[in-house]
């Protein structure tokens, strides 16, 4: 693989510190992930692979009641997946009209479509949560800074139904728990994970996806700054955008804040006015720990193997990236206590 394919971003359109220096005292790092489709195992940092949990710890599960609700079984979304995969791989005319399904597949699009992609009824029993992600400090650089004391491996889970109390103010996100575990304590690790026999959105179930970090510099979002440079930097760019038109990077998305997957870094706030997020057992504003992308993002940062990759017809669109995963409208992110990172964490989406 040359270097221009790896999942690495190229190199920012101009140094934003150049014209503002004092810009680097608000600079944080953030470790994009770079989710690619794979096969990884509970040894690897991942998303959507196996976790290294042990085997004598109880699975953990929802303690919600959601009842006789409607969502997609784990087995049919995959299905419908690799349909839709399936369809893309066939030859067809260059005017061909649709995806060649088969007579078969259209009718299961059909059941999928006609039930709002929710055909299956859950029977009401306690649902296992769902395995997301886990990261190893010894991967990601900026993970080790969030961790409490005698652990290095983040794990992520959440419950694949909407409607919880501990859902962000105005958001339908998914219940999210965050475990914290010295992986050298694992001696026996869980053979048969658990999944939940239902999701309520097939974008909620990852893809298995490998992980190529890379380390960037994040600033921040212009409202976190003071108002002066805030000010400036946005007469900066009105007049460069003035001279170089739709050339001109712009601070918010060419030159300050990484999209994507990441671990640490700045959080943006591109959908709504800035909100604070602060702890709820102690007060302190808290730090950004993870970001769950749904895709998108300013066109500069799209990685090398991306911007390389031929639109040919050949190739499935993913929506939300590799992962599938779509939690909230762009970003679905946790905060974390920077003062006592065992306080519980809080989600936010933008």
């Amino acid at each position: 693989m040359t270097p221009e394919a790896r999942p690495t971003t190229p190199y920012r359109p101009l140094d934003i510190t150049i014209p503002f220096p004092e810009l680097a005292a608000h600079a944080r790092t953030a470790t994009l992930l770079h989710p690619r489709r794979g096969t990884p195992t509970a040894a690897d940092s991942s998303v959507g692979g196996p976790l290294l949990w042990p085997a004598d710890e109880a699975w953990p599960v929802c303690g919600t009641a959601h009842g006789r609700v409607y969502g997609v079984r784990p087995e049919r979304a995959r299905r419908y997946e690799r349909m839709v995969e399936a369809a893309y791989a066939r030859p067809r005319p260059a005017d061909a009209e649709g995806l060649p399904y088969t007579e078969a597949e259209l009718a299961e699009l059909a059941e999928m479509s006609d039930a709002g992609y929710q055909p299956d009824r859950h029977d009401g029993s306690p649902l296992p949560l769902l395995a997301v992600a886990q990261f190893y400090a010894r991967d990601i650089p900026d993970l080790a800074p969030f961790a409490p004391p005698g652990t290095d491996l983040l794990q992520v889970l959440w419950c694949p139904f909407t409607g919880h109390d501990d859902a962000p103010d105005g958001d339908y996100g998914p219940s999210t728990r965050l475990v914290w575990r010295q992986a050298a304590e694992v001696t026996e690790r869980l053979r048969d994970q658990p999944e939940p026999p239902i999701v309520e959105r097939k974008h909620f179930l990852p893809n298995p996806c490998v992980l190529s970090p890379e380390r960037v510099v994040d600033y921040p979002f212009g409202d976190y700054l003071p108002k002066e440079l805030d000010e400036r930097i946005q007469a900066w760019e009105d007049a460069f955008t003035e001279r170089a038109g739709d050339a001109a990077p712009l601070y918010q998305y060419d030159l300050s804040l990484a999209p994507g997957w990441k671990i640490g870094g700045w959080d943006s706030w591109h959908r709504t006015d800035l909100v604070r997020v602060f702890c709820g057992e102690c007060a302190t504003e808290m730090r950004l720990l993870l970001t769950i992308d749904s895709g998108g993002g300013a066109p500069s940062w799209l990685p090398y193997d991306e911007a390389a990759r031929t639109w040919d017809g050949t190739t499935p669109p993913s929506l939300y990236g590799p992962t599938g995963i779509s939690a909230s409208r762009d970003e679905y992110r946790a905060f974390t206590c920077p003062t006592n990172p065992t306080h519980p964490h809080r989600m936010s989406s933008q």
